[in-house]
């Protein structure tokens, strides 16, 4: 269960499933076997459409909600687009929805060449699509809760569901609840249950947290990756975070694909050492074998991270190892990082290169012309010496513009290293 506030609300309640609306929806072009047909379907939809938003218009608060709501009454009233709808659709054969589309951008782009026109051009493709949208008929469930990046104010005003949105504050005023700045939002909840409580919306069942097998250990994962992301040690949906599940032969890894923010702890997958999927309702990451591949050679590991930092990478890129000059980096990983040679991402060799290049003792390696992989006892651990190794690159790369960095002797980064395993922090409880 996943909780998330919203910046702003249409109030009220309701409870059902995720119903994704795809911003880019386009309508399909196949021809219409009856033109006149559908010229009379659109011309009947346009008379309802512009009662439509008079009543919506006079509802409006504001003066910028009624100036919206006027400039879309005036595109359905444009001679020169209607016209280009009904050409489209007798001469060319498209169907209304399709024909609506193809002139607003046409149309369109003549009026945004137009500073003064510009409003009037975004109007049009607002209206254009809503009224395609209308036409095209899908229809939703009773229990939908609508989402998406951004809904248009016509789609917003039209709406007897539920929305939730990542958009800020949309410049009418309807009925229907609606959450918006809600910047989780993703087509990955596609299907999920979900309820809204005022400005707040619970994604997922009540008692399935509670249910959750491995939970601790998923909820490790998904800390660090958030961590990872959020410290840009990784960009969109790169990388991947594992750990081992003590006294077991299983480990939690991240799903393939999906971004780190709208994760839940059930979206992280289980999985055993020969690649069996436990416990997953997503697919796991692509570098899964890599992950596996370390637990098994080394018992001593219990996180895997991997990375893509930015100056790290870039060593990688070139094909060479980061020496130890900070000690940061003698604390955390305790040698210098070596380069796997190249192989393939998602591939099993790309995981005997990386497990070859840690060794039995190693806390990370380079991925040639790839990112970072680091290791530790806890998924905590590995993720520390991700942020050295990427620091020690940056630094490294700094220095060399000031001369050339002195690089720690081998006897005092291994005493660095045995130091901080023994003698930094608080002593563990027993």
């Amino acid at each position: 269960m996943a909780v998330y506030r919203a910046q702003g609300v249409w109030p009220g309640e309701a409870e059902g499933r995720i119903v994704w609306v795809d911003p880019e929806w386009q309508p399909e072009r196949a021809g219409c076997a009856d033109r006149p047909a559908e010229i009379g379907r659109l011309r009947e939809a346009v008379g309802r459409a512009l009662h439509d938003l008079d009543a919506w218009m006079d509802r409006q608060p504001t003066l910028g909600g009624r100036v919206l709501l006027q400039h879309c009454r005036e595109a359905l009233q444009d001679p020169a687009f209607m016209e280009r709808v009904t050409m489209l659709i007798d001469q060319h054969g498209l169907t209304a929805p399709a024909a609506l589309m193809e002139a607003a951008s046409l149309v369109g782009g003549i009026m945004a060449r137009s500073e003064e026109l510009r409003e009037r051009a975004a109007a049009l493709r607002q209206t254009a699509r809503w009224l395609a949208r209308r036409l095209d008929g899908a229809a939703h469930p009773e229990d939908a809760i609508l989402a998406s990046r951004a809904f248009s104010a016509l789609e917003l005003l039209d709406r007897t569901r539920p929305a939730v949105m990542a958009a800020g504050e949309p410049v009418v005023v309807g009925d229907a609840p609606l959450l918006w700045g809600v910047d989780a939002v993703a087509p990955e909840w596609a299907g999920r249950p979900a309820r809204i409580r005022g400005g707040t919306l619970i994604l997922g069942e009540e008692d399935e947290a509670g249910g959750l097998l491995h939970e601790a250990a998923r909820r490790a994962v998904l800390a660090v990756a958030r961590r990872m992301k959020a410290e840009g040690l990784v960009r969109m949906k790169e990388g991947n975070v594992s750990c081992r599940i003590p006294g077991t032969s299983l480990f939690a890894v991240t799903p393939s694909g999906l971004p780190y923010e709208s994760l839940e702890p059930a979206d992280i997958c289980i999985l055993d050492l020969d690649g069996r999927v436990v416990d997953a309702r997503r697919r796991p990451s692509t570098e899964t074998a890599l992950h596996r591949f370390v637990y098994r050679r080394r018992p001593d590991v219990g996180g895997v991270v991997h990375t893509h930092s930015l100056h790290a990478t870039a060593f990688a890129c070139t094909g060479r190892e980061i020496p130890v000059i900070s000690t940061e980096l003698a604390a955390l990983v305790g040698a210098e990082v070596p380069c796997a040679p190249y192989a393939p991402a998602g591939t099993e060799r790309l995981a005997e290169v990386v497990a070859e290049a840690l060794g039995d003792e190693g806390a990370a390696a380079l991925l040639q012309n790839h990112g970072v992989v680091t290791v530790g006892e806890t998924v905590e651990q590995a993720y520390a010496a991700a942020v050295a190794v990427e620091v020690a690159a940056q630094v490294f790369l700094l220095a060399r513009q000031l001369g050339e960095p002195i690089v720690l002797p081998p006897e005092e980064r291994r005493r660095i290293f045995r130091s901080m395993r023994t003698g930094y922090g608080q002593p563990r409880e027993a």
